[in-house]
């Protein structure tokens, strides 16, 4: 069985409750969009309904003539409605004014890409275990203003703010993913929506990544990870006001064994047996948890015109809303056992027999943000649409071996602007700017540019520029760290970013360039400290994506080429990418698809960054080189109605007998592995 606790029990049990008695409740009590200005969605005869938006160096591709669903046209009562068919905005009341909806997953296209780090073709060196640390390939640094408060090397396997969904639906919508390993790795997803009456809708997400410490490829590298969030959301009948909200809890529990002792035993495969390798690292784990709430809340400022169902004015002054979210921040690393050879380069530890390095952090923010849409209008019919903040940000922080609390104080300015010229002209820039005892002086200036090359209906594809000039305080961990065996203060100059990218798009297709020129460029050198670069580099990075069908043949497929000025300091494969070459057909009578394909992920050789577990950090390295080995799997899926299944033999190459599969220095891929999954989704 996977593993479980007191909270999954509530979940399930909650779920039963709640779909049992769902009935006639929900035939006529809908969320926002239940009257006559219902979220109206496209006719049943669309075959494809949506399938994962692609994620490329920061920008969306749409995939098979997917589109957002625009506020304007799901409030359309002359479109024909599908009660099944589900949409949701994510993070912020904003991505609901501006009508930024998008449709649920129901096809199986990466149905058996399970890995949140390798969904949308996701490119990473990490560790032997699913759910432990990450490195990105691609270039792609956080570019936050203020306090950053994340977890870098396990940003994808927590939930943030920014990404919890909010849904839009007609009947209660559940859906339940499980997907078990031949190791009896355990991986759940569980989604769950419905209206409890007008106008008020509550929402569910749990997922685990679970894999016990007995059945782990490697010993000490058991994972269990679990990531939770509640949603509310309610809006008067005519939409005048209206407000959501969230609890949100993420728990990482992975034991860090520090890597193989010796590359050899495993590279000449003296060891067969995984687990007898020895490592380096026996009583070290790493804890990280998260909990917090967050409440949105926006009113239009003027009342809905009378005898108007559209609501709409020749000048409205919009809307206002008000946020409040409070997050606390724990993390925790012990080892009962000091190894003092693996800290190398390490101070004096302050405590010689054991660690125990716990950080504490609590965040609270309130934001103010006026904009000038008002009821139901999609921005791209206004010419000209703005948003004008504030957010006032308070930090308390207690660090490792220290009794007493540090804070900080924040106010972060933003404000932005779009402009559309017909349908194929849309010009969005927004700017930051940051006050207070940290942080002080950080702004940051955006800028997209979509001319299709038509109109946005009717088009040969569209081209995308993008312009990024960020000037930031290195995250806090390079100034000021407190630990067992790492203490350091430095006062670092601020890091200067400007990126320039520009792509053409067409269907499924992307192609383009992206252009970094960094000062003072901020990382981990290889006797683990912290180091800027003295004088302004560059990067670039050229990039295409995509899916390529031929019949019930097609090639789907995200290749990436890098190159930097500074090698010693931007550590990177040279070129990366993922190729997925597949055959897919309808079956019983067009009621079921199935499809079956081959998928590689590739990236050169080159000297990866060497994982610190005490840090939660990746460093520079000059010992080990990795890659030049092409990871290769095999995958079945079918899908009948609404019930998705898949099968997947993955890395089966590892049989050939090369072992040179290291995706981190001294933490070998897993070998050949069968999982096998499904999915069902539940509309009632």
């Amino acid at each position: 069985m996977f593993y479980h606790d007191n909270l999954l029990y509530k979940i399930l049990l909650a779920l039963v409750f709640f779909t049992s008695s769902a009935g006639s409740l929900n035939a006529q009590n809908n969320n926002p969009g239940a009257n006559n200005d219902s979220l109206a969605i496209v006719n049943d005869s669309i075959s494809i309904e949506i399938d994962s938006v692609a994620t490329l160096l920061g920008s969306t591709l749409p995939v098979f003539e997917y589109e957002k669903v625009s506020e304007t046209d799901q409030y359309s009562d002359s479109m024909t409605i599908d009660s099944l068919s589900v949409t949701y905005f994510t993070g912020s009341i904003a991505n609901l004014k501006t009508g930024n909806f998008t449709y649920i997953d129901t096809n199986t296209y990466e149905f058996q890409v399970f890995d949140p780090l390798y969904k949308n073709k996701g490119l990473y060196s990490t560790l032997s275990n699913i759910g432990l640390a990450a490195n990105n390939l691609v270039y792609s640094p956080t570019l936050s203003q203020g306090y950053f408060l994340g977890n870098p090397s396990f940003s994808n396997y927590i939930y943030r703010n920014k990404d919890v969904k909010y849904y839009n639906l007609f009947v209660p919508y559940t859906e339940i993913n499980y997907v078990m390993g031949s190791k009896k790795e355990q991986n759940l997803h569980i989604v769950f929506a419905r209206d409890l009456f007008k106008g008020f809708t509550l929402g569910l997400d749990f997922a685990i990544n679970s894999s016990p410490p007995k059945t782990c490829p490697y010993i000490r590298s058991s994972v269990n990870n679990q990531r939770f969030y509640l949603t509310m959301q309610y809006y008067t009948e005519n939409k005048r006001y209206g407000i959501i909200a969230n609890y949100l809890r993420n728990s990482i529990k992975v034991e860090e064994n520090g890597g193989i002792v010796n590359d050899s035993i495993f590279e000449n495969n003296i060891e067969p047996d995984r687990r007898a390798i020895p490592v380096n690292l026996q009583l070290a784990d790493n804890q990280i948890k998260q909990t917090g709430f967050f409440i949105e809340q926006y009113i239009n400022l003027l009342t809905p015109r009378s005898g108007d169902s559209s609501n709409k004015r020749r000048i409205d002054p919009g809307n206002i809303s008000y946020s409040f979210k409070y997050m606390r921040n724990r993390k925790l690393y012990t080892d009962e056992n000091n190894d003092f050879s693996f800290y190398k380069f390490h101070t004096a530890p302050i405590d010689s027999t054991s660690t125990f390095d716990s950080l504490t952090q609590v965040h609270i923010q309130n934001t103010v943000k006026w904009s000038n849409i008002g009821y139901s209008e999609n921005p791209k019919d206004k010419i000209f649409y703005m948003y004008l903040g504030a957010s006032h940000n308070f930090i308390e922080q207690l660090l490792p071996y220290d009794s007493v609390w540090s804070d900080f104080t924040q106010i972060e300015t933003f404000g932005g602007m779009a402009f559309n010229f017909g349908r194929s002209f849309h010009l969005d820039i927004d700017a930051g700017y940051m006050f207070g005892n940290y942080n002080q002086g950080d702004y940051q200036l955006n800028a997209i540019l979509n001319q299709y090359l038509g109109t946005e209906n009717k088009n040969i594809g569209f081209l995308r520029f993008e312009f990024n000039f960020t000037n930031r305080t290195p995250n806090w961990y390079f100034n000021n760290l407190q630990s067992n065996y790492y203490t350091w203060s430095y006062n670092l100059e601020k890091e200067r970013y400007l990126i320039l990218s520009g792509s053409y798009n067409y269907k499924q297709m992307s192609v383009g360039a992206k252009f970094y020129t960094i000062q003072n460029y901020t990382y981990l050198n290889d006797s683990i400290r912290p180091e800027q670069t003295d004088k302004a580099e560059t990067l670039m990075q050229l990039f295409a994506e995509g899916t390529v069908p031929f019949r019930k043949f097609g090639l789907s497929a995200r290749l990436v080429y890098q190159t930097t000025s500074q090698p010693n300091a931007f550590r990177f494969p040279e070129i990366s990418g993922v190729v997925d070459i597949y055959y897919r057909t309808p079956i019983f009578a067009n009621a079921g698809t199935i499809q079956t394909g081959f998928q590689v992920t590739y990236f050169s050789e080159f000297y990866a960054d060497a994982y610190m577990p005490a840090l939660r950090l990746f460093y520079k390295q000059d010992d080990v080189k990795i890659g030049n080995y092409p990871y290769a799997d095999f995958y079945l899926t079918l899908m009948v109605k609404r019930a998705r299944l898949f099968f997947k033999m993955s890395h089966f190459n590892s049989y050939f007998g090369n072992f040179s599969y290291f995706l981190a220095p001294h933490y070998p891929a897993r070998d050949a592995g069968m999982y096998f999954g499904v999915s069902w989704r539940f509309h009632d």
